[in-house]
């Protein structure tokens, strides 16, 4: 499915849970008060205090399902911009939560080859973190329904040329539905954007030249281009 398709189909169904979450949440405070008005007036029974408490765990649990989607949009987008970039090997996301404390904590795990799992943050190369953290920010924008304008600023140092250009492709997939993006990159310049060329002078910065960029930039650390 397009990415472009995957997001509707996603927001649509974040709309509706979020309607369903008001109708829960409100059937849940009710719940609660009941619960608490059969235990001040001492006439609940234990069954019935089964019953209703069942009931409040339940409708705990539906009002999870909205974060539950969002984790599943997350990982879907990113793992299928993974296996493009990765063809030979093996690099999947899966997202694990735990509570530090009272805290919520969210954890991004990389599985490679075998099912292993690697650290991110201390196992994984500079790019792929970069490749991850680019396209975890996209997601949490579409699903916080935030402003789809993103400056981008030298993120990409890691990406080798083709992943350059797979990195371009989905941009414009982003921008096929209302996103905007700002790029100052080196050795990046996605195909169609338009450009802007500064030069300093006396220690100000002005716009030399401006252009629309026809076949796109996409050069590696070393300077290579994509083949």
């Amino acid at each position: 499915m397009h990415i472009k398709d995957r997001v509707a189909e996603f927001i649509n169904q974040v709309d509706e849970l979020e309607v369903r979450q008001l109708t829960n949440i409100k059937t849940k405070e009710k719940l609660e008060k009941s619960v608490q008005r059969l235990l001040e007036e001492s006439k609940v029974t234990a069954e019935e205090l089964e019953i209703v408490t069942n009931a409040v765990n339940i409708l705990h649990q539906i009002s999870d399902e909205a974060i539950q989607k969002s984790y599943e949009f997350i990982a879907e987008n990113i793992n299928a911009a993974l296996e493009r970039i990765f063809t030979n090997t093996t690099r999947r996301i899966r997202l694990k939560e735990y509570t530090r404390g009272q805290y919520p904590q969210l954890e991004v795990e990389l599985i490679v080859e075998g099912g292993k799992t690697r650290s991110l943050r201390t196992d994984s190369g500079h790019g792929i973190m970069q490749i991850i953290s680019l396209l975890c920010i996209l997601c949490i924008i579409v699903i916080t329904k935030s402003r789809r304008t993103l400056w981008i600023d030298e993120i990409l140092s890691g990406l080798s040329a083709n992943s350059r250009m797979i990195i371009d492709e989905i941009l414009w997939s982003f921008a096929e539905i209302g996103f905007q993006f700002v790029i100052s990159e080196h050795g990046f310049i996605p195909k169609g954007a338009k450009v802007y060329k500064l030069k300093m002078e006396n220690g100000i910065s002005r716009v030399e030249d401006e252009y629309i960029e026809q076949n796109g930039v996409y050069l590696d650390l070393s300077g290579n281009s994509v083949n």
